[in-house]
Parts: C-alpha cells; sequence; structure tokens
C-alpha cells in the first residue's frame, strides 16, 4: 500500500491503493509513519502521493465503524495523531504532491505538510460529519491554515471546494496541470534540498511551537468518543459504508 523511491534528494512516499481511493487501514497508516520516519533518516526531502486520480480519501470508514471501546479508539487516535502531528514535527520538510481528490485524512495531510502543489483536477474536502466521524486533526489546524469561517465551511457542509479555491484559501502553493506535478514538486525539493539543513529544522520547530497547544490528542479522543457514542452519527456511517454512497 505504502511504496517508498528515492529520487536524487527527496523520498517520494506514494499511497497506492486504487481500490479504496487511497484510503487508509491502520496498517497503512503505521506505514505510511515509517516512510516518513525512513524518509528522515536517508533524504532531505519527504513527497506524499497518491496513484491514479486520488490523492487520499483518508481514512478507511470500516476504522472507525469498528471503533467500539476504549482500547479501540486509543489505537486509532494514537496512529492518525502519529502520522498527522508527525509530519509537523519530522525533521525535514514534507511536501504533498496532491494528484486528484484529498478527502478527510487526505485533506488533513495536505494541511500538516510544510508545501503543497495540486493538480487543476484536485479537490479537498472534510466529509467526516456526514459519515458518522469528524475531522480530528482539522479541528485542530485547518482553521489556523484557512481561516475559522472557510474551515467551518468544510466540516460543516462535506462540500468538496476545488483547487483554485484551495489555492486561495492558502490549503496549497501552486496548482498545475497534472502534466506538470512531478516537474513542479521537483522545483520545490531541488530549491528546499539547497537550503542548509539545520535551518529549515529550526524553522519547522518553530512553526510547529506556535500552533501546537497542550492536550491536542486528549481533545481528538474526547471528540471520537462523543461522536461514535451517537446513534445518529453511528447510523450514518453505516448507511455510507453500507450503501452505494459515492466517495
Amino acid at each position: 500500500m505504502i511504496e517508498y523511491e528515492q529520487r536524487g534528494d527527496a523520498a517520494w512516499i506514494t499511497i497506492d491503493r486504487p481500490e479504496k481511493k487511497n484510503a487508509l487501514h491502520l496498517e497503512g497508516w503505521s506505514d505510511l509513519r515509517a516512510a516518513l520516519d525512513r524518509a528522515a533518516e536517508e533524504t532531505r526531502v519527504a513527497v506524499i502521493t497518491g496513484v491514479e486520480d486520488s490523492f487520499s480519501a483518508g481514512d478507511d470508514i470500516a476504522l472507525i465503524e469498528a471503533t467500539e471501546t476504549a482500547d479501540d479508539l486509543d489505537e486509532l487516535v494514537g496512529v492518525l495523531g502519529d502520522v498527522l502531528f508527525g509530519i509537523e514535527n519530522l525533521e525535514i520538510p514534507v511536501i504533498a504532491a496532491v494528484n486528484g481528490l484529498a478527502y478527510g485524512g487526505g485533506c488533513e495531510m495536505v494541511a500538516a505538510a510544510d508545501l503543497a502543489v495540486a493538480t487543476t483536477e484536485a479537490t479537498f474536502a472534510l466529509p467526516e460529519a456526514s459519515i458518522g466521524a469528524y475531522p480530528p486533526y482539522a479541528a485542530e489546524r485547518v482553521a489556523e491554515t484557512v481561516g475559522k469561517k472557510r474551515f467551518m465551511e468544510l466540516a460543516m457542509t462535506a462540500r468538496p471546494v476545488d483547487a483554485e479555491r484551495a489555492l486561495d484559501w492558502g490549503l496549497v502553493n501552486r496548482v498545475v496541470p497534472r502534466g506538470d506535478l512531478a516537474a513542479t514538486v521537483e522545483e520545490f525539493v531541488e530549491a528546499v534540498a539547497s537550503m542548509p539543513a539545520a535551518g529549515l529544522r529550526v524553522t519547522k520547530r518553530a512553526v510547529a511551537a506556535r500552533v501546537q497547544a497542550s492536550g491536542e490528542l486528549e481533545r481528538v479522543r474526547g471528540g471520537f468518543a462523543q461522536v461514535r457514542a451517537d446513534e445518529e452519527s453511528r447510523a450514518a456511517t453505516d448507511r455510507f459504508l453500507h450503501g452505494d454512497p459515492e466517495v
């Protein structure tokens, strides 16, 4: 599911699960974190992308349905937090190469990345509320990135926004035709890799220190617990998984 390829100064980490629009189960999230840690040891930049027409649809929703006990909840929150908050704190810069839809946790990965380049076809959404969940990392971070009202539009309507709007909102740095995505990301890689690593590392730490607040994982766990205890939310998850919805 997670492919790793070193290209010069960058590790390209590709999510390869096209039949699920590159949604991740727990093992996939854990493998993604392992790939990021490997990149931090071996390269100067990490690039995250997806296969075919999706960056990532985020969580495999079966993960949420299976969250029944406190231990299940702790495991889910721990794994997701380890990746999303971990991107912020990785020793090297992380670039999101957004080749298609970035929904839920996929959108959150884009927000967590230091830089992001999207294709003109890319779309971004936080549909969690419509399927009986909530966007944990986004609730802590995306309002900081795009502003409160824009975040609330994403989180409360579940409607996707296109790449140009994501650019206007500050969620991505560039929007390019699909055929130019890799080359544009490589330009960022070349520019970033040419910088002394210590300065970039200190810059990342300074930004992370500014936005991180105490009790984040506890708030995430509490939010998940409230949503999963709600009958209406559980019914929405069931409809999504066992009906015939569009992702």
